[in-house]
């Protein structure tokens, strides 16, 4: 058995004729799938489903028995997300390792190897010929591999031979799968820096905006450009421009909303070129774009340019898009006499694309903070609901009921008023802990440990619950360490108050130079924390906020013994 052996050249590196030969060009079904996944991209279908069509255009274009194609994750293994062929029915979601693989090979290398019967991580369990693994480019990182095999007949010497014809047929796919792979990676990207991008020092969208827009004219020389975004009302309105927008709009080009909003319905770059009066030619279009001629002369300067002369004038309108949605438009206005070119309407669907990431980052952010704001007004008002009113509601009985005695029996007064009283007071802690909790810089300005006493005194005077804090002095650590400590010992009191029936709570925190250390403990009923408990989703919640700081979460207890839940975080000092 040998090793993964480098495909490359025009010769390949195994012997034997390839079912692909690139020197005869594609055969007509491996185009017309590849113009299927190019298709798939424009509309923006989802990554697994390109990498379907993708795995179903290797398979078929190379004559072979399956293909798999997988993606590489950031934890540096391999998950299989698409197959075609004869392939074990739970084979994608499979997560392959790298390490010592034919996979890892050709990611190292990042050329295409093959490999001898059995050495292929996503075949166990099948009697392989050859495998061919190619890797799927990527920016940052590769973005994963295509493997393709057959099977060795058992009454069949004869093996398949992969070749540097069936590697270029596989490379076809395996770009498109590239793009896939970086657009899905975009995306998840965007959605997992929605809840920061918001922050207080990021850019204003419209800024960014006006700088791409002047990026256009850096790279294309034109005069103007201008970015338009669709509205509720799918209108266009322009949110940022640079040079004299005026033109796109009323001058030389006249007709830029008309033609920018051709581009949003074909979802395909448009060339809009505009034809002066006194140059006795109609307008013309890119091919695919929409004829017009529409719009007021407007004079013109020397320039050059394939299918354009000095009386003409080229308008590129790009539509935004970003998860398979058109958000908007780039119109930008070419110099005159000039017609763009490859690089041209490449370097402004570059442009365009910026701008749809920053737009979509931004609808992600507004929509995060609204769900956010949502979220904790509902939280306080049921936390409103359940102290407060009802305190309120048991002050005004009490008060009633203390009226009443004055009259009828003044020896029974003591009762009701201490009634009035104990509520009022429980009342007050909730309202500091409500109010603590609606000023976000209280925790930084006050301390852990005062944010942990009043959580603890509003308990205590809430639920009648005996409590016990052991806190100290307050502890060195980062605010974000700080801040989750604090959840988790806010949804560890609500847990016990919903659920231990406890008589007695205690809080513990402990800090050394490099953890800090959050017990919270009852003498509840307990509960077995192996089981499941569906809807219940506050254990799960602590975890991930403490494994999200590379912390530990230790769950104690059984039923009829209690509960001890004791996080422990790295301060978040040093490196």
């Amino acid at each position: 058995m040998t090793g993964p052996t480098a495909v490359g050249g025009v010769t390949g590196a195994t012997p034997g004729a390839p079912r692909t030969d690139p020197a005869h060009g594609v055969p007509d079904r491996t185009a017309a799938d590849v113009a299927d996944v190019n298709d798939a991209l424009l509309q923006g279908l989802d990554r697994d489903s390109v990498l379907r069509l993708v795995a179903r255009g290797v398979h078929r274009g190379l004559d072979a028995m399956a293909c798999a194609v997988s993606t590489l994750e950031r934890d540096g293994t391999l998950v299989v997300r698409a197959a075609d062929g004869r392939v074990r029915p739970d084979l994608v979601g499979t997560r392959v390792p790298v390490a010592n693989s034919p996979a890892g090979e050709a990611l190292r290398r990042r050329e295409p190897v093959v490999t001898d019967s059995g050495q292929a991580g996503v075949w166990s369990g099948s009697v392989l010929g050859p495998v061919l693994v190619v890797p799927i480019p990527g920016l940052e990182r590769p973005g994963g591999v295509i493997e393709v095999a057959d099977v060795a007949s058992a009454d069949s010497s004869e093996s398949r031979r992969f070749g540097a014809g069936d590697v270029c047929t596989a490379g076809l796919f395996a770009a498109a799968a590239g793009m896939a792979v970086e657009h899905d990676r975009v995306n998840t990207d965007l959605e997992l820096s929605a809840a920061v991008l918001g922050a207080p020092g990021g850019e204003p969208l419209p800024e960014t905006l006006r700088r791409l827009s002047a990026a256009a004219l850096t790279g294309t020389g034109g005069p103007a450009a201008a970015i338009y975004l669709l509205d509720d009302n799918l209108t266009l309105r322009r949110a940022a421009g640079t040079g004299p927008t005026e033109l796109l709009e009323d001058g030389a080009a006249g007709a830029a909303p008309n033609v920018a909003q051709a581009a949003v319905a074909s979802r395909a770059p448009i060339v809009h070129q505009h034809v002066h009066p006194e140059g006795g030619r109609s307008g013309t279009t890119s091919p695919g774009a929409a004829q017009s001629s529409d719009g007021p002369g407007h004079g013109t300067e020397n320039g050059a340019g394939p299918g354009a002369d000095r009386r003409t004038t080229a308008l590129v309108c790009v539509p935004l898009m970003s998860r398979g949605v058109v958000l908007g438009v780039l119109c930008c206005l070419c110099p005159a006499g000039s017609y763009p070119g490859r690089r041209e309407l490449a370097y402004l669907s570059m442009v365009a694309g910026k701008a749809a990431m920053t737009v979509d980052s931004s609808h992600l952010v507004a929509s995060a903070q609204e769900k956010a704001a949502q979220e904790e007004r509902q939280r306080l008002a049921r936390e409103l609901h359940d102290s407060v009113s009802q305190a309120l509601y048991g002050i005004a009985l009490g008060a009633r009921t203390a009226r009443e005695s004055i009259g009828q029996a003044p020896d029974r007064i003591d009762q009701p008023l201490a009634y009035v009283l104990q509520l009022a007071e429980a009342a007050l802690a909730d309202m500091r802990a409500l109010i603590f909790e609606l000023r976000p810089q209280a925790l930084a300005e006050e301390g852990l440990v005062a944010a942990l006493g009043k959580q603890l005194a509003a308990f205590r005077v809430r639920h009648g619950v005996r409590t016990r804090a052991v806190l100290g002095n307050e502890p060195a650590g980062a605010f974000k360490v700080k801040q989750t400590l604090y959840r988790i010992a806010q949804e560890a009191l609500q847990n016990a108050a919903k659920h231990a029936q406890a008589h007695n709570v205690l809080v513990r925190l402990d800090a050394s130079p490099t953890a800090l250390t959050l017990e919270v403990a009852d003498d509840g009923v307990g509960f077995d924390p192996g089981a499941s408990y569906p809807g219940h989703l506050g254990l799960r919640s602590m975890r991930e906020r403490v494994g999200e700081l590379g912390g530990t979460l230790e769950i104690h207890s059984a039923p009829g013994k209690g509960t001890r839940i004791v996080a422990r975080a790295p301060t978040g000092l040093w490196p």
